[in-house]
């Protein structure tokens, strides 16, 4: 008995040495240290540290003009050349440096705007509350030798509308911004029909038309015109291809089927700008999903399971995209399987690429950078600007132009180091 227990404790102290000199190396700290995937939480108190160092600032302001206010949709600024023009919901069309944010001109219509803006020939164009594409030369506009007529009926004070040069009545209001072909207009309503018309005689040159949901709220996705092409996406979860001289009908897909127990619930407003590569389009409807197609047949390659509100990005091999639940995304171009995701917890902008980052603001006005290949968050600056979710933005270089929800026209720059 004595033997078997000294056998017993010999093999156990055996294998105790065998365990400490097999571990040896983890109490020497190599291999102890794990690890650790950087955490992709907007709400995290510390920003990552990586290999560059971003900055934020403020290079002018300028109020502009009133901002967007009632039922209207996100109205657009336009830049060319050195200039920003805006329009704001009571007609006020400005001009602004892009250099220095000083106001070239201001001068007001009177109309009462939900659509715009476009520069056509020299023009312009508006889409007014009353069914109205109405659009105006420039050159006028900046003599600002327009007087308003007032006249007091019942102590009561109203002005007159400034005249345009063109002013087309239409079915109902333009979903978004008018586009050129040659020296016609390609208009997309807010029933989702679509018109290329003559603007000076007025003549439809095609039209084709939508069934969709009554709703008073629409999406406003501009048409794509592209090569031979119009592409369009529809409420109605569709997106297909025109021939761009006949408006011959070339593919129609459905990417986002309506679902639900009511039209609120079924509607698939197309909002975001559609986005193109290759041979490969890219599209996603809100309460539905990220498709990828195919350019010349419209045959769905991939889908990705978020919904949009605003426009994505696409930068080498990846998208970039803020979702209507708040997230941040990136997504591989080639398969729509998710790269990150980083989720905010506040409503959020459309995103915008400087160099290696990805930024966006939020829309009380702070504004976020994250690391475009890991999503790790490597700047948060707190700016205050009230902004709408669909606000679009114009990068140059390190330079972002946009206009917030009160009608100011901003420049920031952003710096990598």
């Amino acid at each position: 008995m004595t033997k078997f227990n000294l056998y017993i404790f010999f093999i156990s102290f055996f294998l105790t040495s065998c365990s400490n000199f097999l571990t040896w190396h983890l109490d020497r700290g190599i291999h102890k240290n794990k690890i650790s995937l950087p955490s992709n939480d907007a709400d995290q108190s510390e920003i990552q540290q990586n290999n560059y160092d971003v900055s934020s600032i403020e290079k002018w302001s300028t109020s502009t003009n009133n901002g967007i206010e009632g039922n209207t949709g996100y109205l657009r600024i336009f830049k060319k050349n050195n200039t920003i023009y805006s329009v704001d919901s009571n007609g006020l069309l400005s001009a602004v440096s892009s250099d220095n944010g000083e106001i070239i001109w201001q001068t007001s219509t009177n109309y009462d705007v939900s659509s715009g803006i476009s520069l056509i020939n020299n023009k312009i164009c508006l889409g007014t509350t009353d069914a109205e594409l109405i659009c105006f030369k420039i050159d006028s506009l900046s003599d600002n030798n327009h007087l308003p007529f007032i006249t007091s009926i019942k102590n009561s004070t109203t002005f007159s509308k400034r005249i345009p040069e063109i002013k087309i009545d239409l079915l109902s209001e333009l979903a978004s911004p008018v586009l050129p072909i040659n020296n016609l207009i390609l208009m997309k309503l807010d029933n989702d029909d679509l018109f290329l018309m003559d603007p000076l005689t007025e003549d439809v040159i095609w039209k084709t038309e939508s069934q969709n949901i009554p709703l008073r709220s629409k999406g406003s996705s501009m048409p794509l015109i592209l090569e031979n092409n119009v592409f369009i996406a529809r409420d109605n979860g569709s997106i297909s291809a025109y021939d761009k001289i006949t408006g011959t009908l070339k593919w129609l897909t459905i990417i986002s089927s309506r679902s639900g127990r009511n039209d609120l619930e079924s509607q698939r407003d197309a909002e975001m700008s559609i986005l193109t590569k290759n041979n490969k389009i890219y599209y996603g409807h809100f309460q539905g999903s990220l498709t990828s197609l195919d350019k010349n047949t419209g045959d769905r390659i991939w889908s990705s399971p978020f919904s949009f509100l605003n426009n994505i990005s696409l930068y080498k091999n990846s998208i970039y995209g803020s979702t209507s639940d708040n997230l941040l995304v990136s997504l591989d171009e080639a398969s729509g399987f998710l790269n990150w995701k980083n989720e905010i917890n506040k409503k959020i902008t459309e995103p915008f690429i400087i160099e290696k980052v990805v930024m966006i603001f939020t829309t009380s006005g702070t504004l976020l950078g994250y690391d475009l290949e890991t999503g790790t968050k490597v700047h948060e600056k707190e700016y205050g600007y009230d902004l709408n979710p669909k606000t679009q933005f114009i990068t140059e270089k390190n330079n972002i132009f946009f206009q917030t929800n009160d009608g100011d026209t901003i420049c920031l720059q952003v710096n990598l180091q």
